[in-house]
This record gives structure tokens, C-alpha cells and sequence, in this order.
């Protein structure tokens, strides 16, 4: 018996007018879940509050919009965020023995949000298809992926899951040069940083972006090369021949109170992120650094909101033994280790 279902939550008349930018996503989602042999689960919202006047029970704006394929009767309502609030719901979920959940619909920092915490709070397996959920305010949709991701759920485009594979390799002289990230997208929108005060860590505002040039680009792609050749190891993702994220690992060990080496670049292009591919190469370094005998890896890790909580979902936690050197180097990043 398949135990997985996708679940399409509120894409209702009432919603917010963004579900028309990832509805086909979502319709393509219905078809491959099917193909797969998964339950396929609408989640309707109905709104008995008195002072609001959308999701009106019986009403227009509380149907599924039209444009919305439906392929089961298994449609079921919740009066509350929390998709598992709906006791017909939870008990169909029950009897079809259902442990793994595919989202889709919105909002992202409402109803999804709720269903997914208390889904992974419940011990069940969430995957959220990125590119099927949307929002009211689309600027919030990275700090909400980031968010399922540190509540435990795996994040993935639609393409992930329907099968793209990536390839990942030891990077040489034969797959990577100095113009292999001309088409790399190292783009970040920063609003907050963790900065370290009277002893405490404490998120601060902090606004501006982070954007490579073709200039940057280059100068960093044979800075890779040179220390590929020299002392770091480097591993690669590509999808085909572009290469979509990178990881180098330097061959020196430090340290006293543990054998340290160091992650020195790492680095996923901004349309590749949240696919797991970080995650892979995180796996890489890690295995590098135990054949070089290391104890911990070392990061000396950017300090925005959205890239700590990253580090924290793949175990990294702040350095027990501070290398002084890195951090005069980089003042502002946090310096991490992850124990191997």
C-alpha cells in the first residue's frame, strides 16, 4: 500500500491572487502524485468568524477555484490553520495508514505553515513542493522555506521530485576553470543578522543584498581553481555541464582541543537552492574531512538569518575553539563546527 499523499491546501475563490502563479505547478504535482500512486488530498478552509467575510461557508469564494484539476472526492474541511484540526481528515489519514505527506496551496505563513510544524510535530514525513506553495506577501516565501526546513520538513522544487537528477563530482581541472560560474547566481536579500552583544546572540536588522558580478565570478572560480591544485578539495554539483553549487574543503588541519579542518567555500546558485543539493555536498566535505582525519569541520559562516538557520538544519552548531585567524578575517560571520 502506498502511505503517501499530496495535499493541495486552500486553493480556494478567496485566496490570494498569487495561487495563479503555481497553479499549473500544482496541477503538474496532481498528475506526477498520481502516476506514483498517492492519495491525492484537497484541504478547504471555511471561515465561521463573524467579522470576516471570505471563506464563507456556501459561497463562491469558499469552492475551489476552477482552474484546480480534481481528481478525488477526497476533499475535506478545516475551520482552523492546522489542516489536521479537521477530525475527517485525521481519521482518513488514520485508516488509509497515511506517514507521508507532499504539500501544495497556500498560505504560506498561515495554514501551510500551521499544517506543516504540527504534521512533523506529530512524527509524520513532510515534503514541501516550493514551487506549488505561494503567499499573500510573496517577500516572505524564503524566510517561510527556511522556516519548514528548520521544523524538519524537506523542501524541494517540483522538478526535484519528479525525478531531475543532478550530478555531483570531485572538482578538477577537467570540470571546472576559471569561467565555470559566469552563469552562477550568487544572489542573498539580507534583513537581519546574528551579531554577538554583551556576551548574547541577538538578530539585529541588518538590510541590503548580495549580488556576484561576472568580475566576482571569475575571480572566485580561479581562486577554486588555484587552491584546488594547491591545498582544498572541491566537489560540485551540475545539471548537465553548469555547475549549480560547489564545496571546497581546506587539507589543513587545526586545532588543540579537536582536529578541525576547514569549509571554506559553499555555495548553492539562488534557483538551485532548497533542493537538497547543499545537503549532498555538506555530505562531501563532512566524508573529506574524516579521510583527512579531521574531528570537526569548521565554518566560518555567514551571519544572516536565513543562511544560520540553514547551517543549524544540517547539525552545525557555534565552535567550541574559535580559530582566531578566520575570525578577524570575516568579523561578522559566526563561527560554526559540525562534528563528524
Amino acid at each position: 500500500m502506498n502511505r503517501k499523499a499530496l495535499v493541495v491546501i486552500d486553493i480556494q475563490n478567496d485566496i490570494t491572487k498569487h495561487y495563479r502563479d503555481i497553479i499549473d505547478n500544482i496541477n503538474s504535482a496532481i498528475d506526477w502524485a498520481m502516476k506514483q500512486g498517492m492519495t491525492i488530498v484537497y484541504i478547504k478552509h471555511n471561515n465561521l468568524s463573524a467579522k470576516t467575510r471570505t471563506f464563507k461557508p456556501d459561497t463562491k469564494g469558499a469552492e475551489l477555484v476552477p482552474e484546480l484539476r480534481i481528481v478525488s472526492d477526497h476533499i475535506f474541511v478545516k475551520t482552523k490553520a492546522n489542516a489536521l484540526t479537521s477530525e475527517a481528515f485525521s481519521e482518513f489519514i488514520r485508516s488509509k495508514d497515511i506517514r507521508e505527506f507532499y504539500i501544495t496551496g497556500a498560505d504560506a505563513t498561515a495554514c501551510v505553515k500551521s499544517t506543516c510544524f504540527n504534521m512533523t510535530k506529530a512524527g509524520y514525513a513532510v515534503h514541501v513542493i516550493s514551487d506549488c506553495v505561494t503567499s499573500y506577501d510573496l517577500k516572505k516565501m524564503p524566510e517561510m522555506l527556511a522556516y519548514y526546513t528548520d521544523k524538519g520538513c524537506e523542501v524541494g522544487n517540483l522538478a526535484t521530485y519528479m525525478g531531475m537528477n543532478y550530478q555531483y563530482e570531485r572538482l578538477d581541472n577537467n570540470n571546472f576553470t576559471g569561467n565555470s560560474l559566469d552563469d552562477f547566481v550568487r544572489h542573498q536579500t539580507v534583513t537581519e543578522c546574528w551579531r554577538k552583544t554583551d556576551n548574547d546572540w541577538k538578530l539585529v536588522p541588518n538590510v541590503y543584498e548580495e549580488n556576484w558580478s561576472q568580475v566576482q565570478c571569475r575571480e572566485i572560480a580561479e581562486d577554486v581553481v588555484h587552491h584546488m591544485n594547491l591545498d582544498q578539495t572541491g566537489f560540485g554539483a551540475f545539471d548537465g555541464e553548469r555547475i549549480i553549487g560547489f564545496a571546497t574543503v581546506s587539507r589543513r588541519i587545526f586545532g588543540s582541543a579537536a582536529k578541525y579542518v576547514q569549509m571554506v567555500c559553499f555555495q548553492i546558485s539562488e534557483e538551485y537552492r532548497r533542493q537538497g543539493i547543499g545537503r549532498k555536498l555538506f555530505s562531501m566535505a563532512c566524508e573529506e574531512a574524516r579521510r583527512l582525519g579531521a574531528d570537526k569541520l569548521y565554518i566560518s559562516a555567514h551571519s544572516s538569518k536565513e543562511s544560520q538557520a540553514a547551517y543549524r538544519a544540517l547539525g552545525c552548531t557555534a565552535a567550541e575553539e574559535v580559530n582566531e585567524e578566520l575570525a578577524a578575517a570575516e568579523p561578522f560571520d559566526v563561527q560554526m563546527e559540525y562534528r563528524l
